[in-house]
């Protein structure tokens, strides 16, 4: 089909262009509001700035298109393909892009905003700056597979309250993202990048972040129950009043990290390095140090009420207040 053709029916009320094939075809500025596309090839078609609100492109091939600045509120993009797609600065509030394929697409400042991104793939896409509050990327066991976020840019990106439960986020960039009150229990957290990230609130629990950095991150609040963070380096984090508890540590770096009132019961602590950590009012009933380096920590009023901490180093630790794992208070 030729450009002018396709604008003329549009024009004159024709919507459904269904399985044509628009190939390399420049439709930059254009209103197609509502238009539908479904199973059409716009593989390397341009879309800058066009209006594809509400538009139907379920399963059409969009890989490598143009649709930086476009308009695709609401638009349905279920099964799409958008692989190498550069998306720029476009708006896809609440767009359904379930089981969409947005490998290495470019998603720079894109808005996703209540956006359904259930099972979308994700793999190597540059979301930097992207704004994904209350998106919908969660994982429902035997419904939908895990969003596959493997080594997504995400830096300063915005998922407030995004739901992001299971998904696979390994190695991904979040430096400076906003996470706060999201939710990634279960998700796959290993090897990513978080420094500064903040994360006030998240649900993180059974989350995987086996060797992920966290320097900085502002975890106050956060509901880390049963994660993996072994190997992970939380130097100077904020975790105050965060919930660790059954959380597994070992091999930890967490220097001058915050765990004021932070809750680590049961949690594995064994070789963390703990130097000048903030655990003040911290609850560590039945915690295991075993060989964690706790010097010059502040344990002051801390509940280590049958901790294991026999072979930890404690030199420099102030204890005063705090109450030893025989149950006796340590009169500092």
């Amino acid at each position: 089909m030729e450009l002018n053709e396709l604008l003329l029916r549009y024009e004159a009320g024709e919507t459904n262009f269904q399985g044509e094939s628009l190939a390399g075809m420049d439709l930059s500025g254009t209103d197609l509001i509502g238009i539908d596309l479904q199973t059409c090839d716009l593989s390397g078609a341009c879309f800058i700035l066009t209006y594809l609100n509400r538009a139907n492109l379920s399963h059409a091939n969009l890989q490598r298109a143009r649709l930086c600045g476009a308009n695709l509120s609401q638009a349905d993009l279920l099964h799409a393909n958008l692989q190498d797609a550069d998306l720029h600065g476009a708006v896809l509030y609440g767009a359904d892009l379930r089981y969409a394929n947005l490998g290495l697409a470019n998603l720079l400042d894109v808005n996703l905003i209540s956006a359904d991104l259930r099972e979308v793939k994700l793999a190597g896409a540059n979301l930097q700056g992207a704004c994904l509050r209350g998106a919908n990327l969660r994982y429902e066991r035997r419904v939908y597979e895990s969003a596959d976020l493997r080594g997504a840019n995400l830096q300063n990106a915005d998922l407030r309250g995004a739901n992001l439960s299971g998904a696979n986020l390994s190695k991904a960039d979040l430096r400076g993202a906003n996470l706060q009150e999201a939710n990634l229990q279960e998700a796959t957290l290993s090897g990513a990048v978080l420094i500064g990230a903040w994360l006030k609130g998240v649900f993180l629990t059974d989350a995987d972040l086996e060797g992920a950095d966290l320097t900085s991150a502002e975890l106050t609040d956060g509901k880390l129950q049963r994660a993996n963070f072994s190997e992970v380096n939380l130097t100077q984090a904020n975790l105050t009043s965060a919930n660790l508890t059954d959380a597994k540590l070992e091999r930890g770096i967490l220097v001058r990290t915050i765990l004021k009132l932070a809750r680590l019961n049961r949690a594995d602590l064994s070789r963390a390095d703990l130097r000048w950590a903030d655990l003040a009012e911290a609850s560590l009933i039945a915690t295991y140090l075993g060989r964690a380096d706790l010097r010059q920590a502040n344990l002051t009023q801390a509940n280590l009420a049958q901790a294991e901490i026999s072979s930890a180093n404690l030199h420099g630790a102030e204890l005063s207040g705090a109450t030893m794992p025989d149950g006796s208070t340590h009169d500092g």
